[in-house]
């Protein structure tokens, strides 16, 4: 199974609370080791009070000596017996005047002083201070020494000292420590899975910028917002694709249809010129070329302005803003009025017409279309059929009328449609096969015109080849009421 996407936010929480757990975890680990290790390491330590111990030592050599330790002339002896990393002392006479030793600061002023700090602790601060009369070989006291130590392990072990404050330094530290390694750890990861979905927006947009749309994004299948966005894009995408292909075939049938006017044109333009060089040479004063050049002239000057008309139409039914005028009709009198029309079209090739109208329901035989619009689709199919039906031919029109709607199935037994023409024939300029578009009036255009209309009245417009050979053509035109 893929991975679930998830939402920035909840990502972002719990990324936080993962950096949290690990940065918890991490800490606790070290701090055990850390305790580990500084315990192990207190086994091997002196205690607080350890040159605290040291002093009655002491004592009893200068005891043994009979006070001869306390001499300037024995001082070197004397600190060897003192342990000077841990403890200084002082030499004093019985009045308290310094003699010698490693403190210069004097704690006793008079004999009474000292003698009322023996087995007492002055203090220094953080040091103890003590005094400890000393006896020549009479035992007579001859003055005092005084010992100055701390109780403590760090001042206990000098040469460990700074264990305590590395232990301690690492105990507060290692926590915002961890936070930063793993925050940049899971920042990192995070970043990465939002990194790349951005890199491809960017070098899309590029893309789109240099009018290349033929790719496609990929989503990260990890964040929600960022397949949002992604989705969003790539619909911008085919949207801007879609709008380009579209403008391109705009701009290819602008092209197409400027250059089908100039060959539909041309030719008219052409027969009117030549004729008018005629006439211009001369051929006015031959009254029988007159007439026959102005006649040409005339039919191809008619040709042009059917050409123009119908690209009015193609223009004025394309845009939006056009609209059908519907009215309610009776389409029993339309179609009646209708079959004389083609009636008589269809005398000056002795084309039989057939026509043929049935009521499918008791609804009404009135429909709300726009008979004008409606009359030009007819017109147009009607007119095919009579310029491709052979003379006594024959044209089978019926009519059905629906609830809301209408059929119109026009029938003839003309040459039909070759098979590239059912395809192509409502396409734009499309003239087909010579057998159905030989003659000069056919632009290409009415059958193009018919659909068009046949689609603003919500219908559809069909042509295929019958059976017994000719061509079937079926309308459908819905009610706009």
């Amino acid at each position: 199974m893929g991975k679930v996407e998830q939402p920035i936010r909840k990502q972002i929480t719990s990324s936080f609370y993962l950096i949290l757990l690990f940065s918890a975890v991490a800490t606790i680990i070290t701090w055990v080791i850390i305790a580990t290790i500084f315990l192990l390491q207190m086994n091997r330590m002196n205690p607080a009070n350890y040159y605290e111990k040291q002093i009655p030592g002491i004592l009893k050599s200068i005891e043994e000596n009979k006070g001869k330790f306390v001499t300037v002339d024995r001082k070197k002896e004397l600190e060897k017996e003192i342990p000077l990393e841990g403890i200084d002392y002082q030499v004093v006479d019985k009045n308290g005047n310094i003699l010698f030793g490693s403190i210069s600061e004097r704690y006793v002023k008079s004999q009474k002083e000292l003698l009322n700090s023996f087995n007492t602790n002055l203090y220094d601060k953080k040091s103890i201070v003590k005094y400890y009369p000393t006896f020549n070989e009479q035992g007579e006291q001859i003055g005092a020494i005084g010992f100055r130590y701390k109780l403590s392990v760090a001042a206990s072990n000098p040469n460990s000292q700074g264990l305590p404050i590395v232990t301690g330094f690492i105990f507060l530290v290692s926590p915002f420590v961890y936070f930063y390694l793993f925050s940049y750890l899971v920042g990192k990861r995070f970043s990465k899975k939002i990194e790349q979905p951005f890199k491809n927006l960017m070098v899309g947009a590029r893309k789109i910028q240099n009018h290349d749309l033929d790719f496609q994004l990929i989503e990260s299948k990890n964040t929600k917002e960022l397949n949002q966005l992604v989705r969003a894009f790539e619909d911008m995408r085919m949207a801007l694709k879609d709008s380009l292909l579209r403008q391109w075939q705009l701009e290819e049938e602008r092209k197409e249809m400027v250059a089908a006017i100039a060959h539909d044109l041309r030719t008219p333009l052409t027969i009117i010129h030549g004729h008018v060089e005629g006439l211009i040479d001369g051929g006015a004063k031959n009254p029988e070329r007159l007439d026959r050049y102005l006649q040409t002239i005339f039919s191809s000057t008619q040709r042009s302005i059917r050409l123009i008309d119908q690209l009015n139409e193609v223009s004025a039914i394309g845009r939006q803003n056009f609209i059908m005028e519907p009215q309610v009709v009776d389409i029993a009198e339309f179609i009646e009025h209708k079959t004389e029309e083609y009636t008589m079209l269809c005398a000056k090739k002795n084309i039989s017409l057939k026509s043929t109208f049935t009521l499918a329901d008791e609804v009404g035989i009135e429909i709300s279309i726009d008979p004008y619009r409606v009359s030009q689709v007819l017109d147009n199919i009607m007119t095919n059929s009579i310029r491709y039906c052979p003379n006594n031919g024959v044209i089978e029109w019926t009519i059905t009328k629906e609830h809301n709607k209408i059929c119109f199935e026009i029938m003839d037994n003309g040459p039909g449609f070759h098979q590239e023409e059912t395809e192509n024939v409502f396409t734009r300029f499309y003239r087909g096969d010579t057998s159905r578009s030989g003659e000069d009036s056919n632009f290409g255009l009415g059958l193009y015109i018919a659909q068009m209309i046949v689609k603003r009245h919500h219908g559809c417009i069909t042509v295929q080849n019958r059976a017994q050979g000719g061509a079937y053509t079926k309308v459908v035109i819905k009610d706009l009421a």
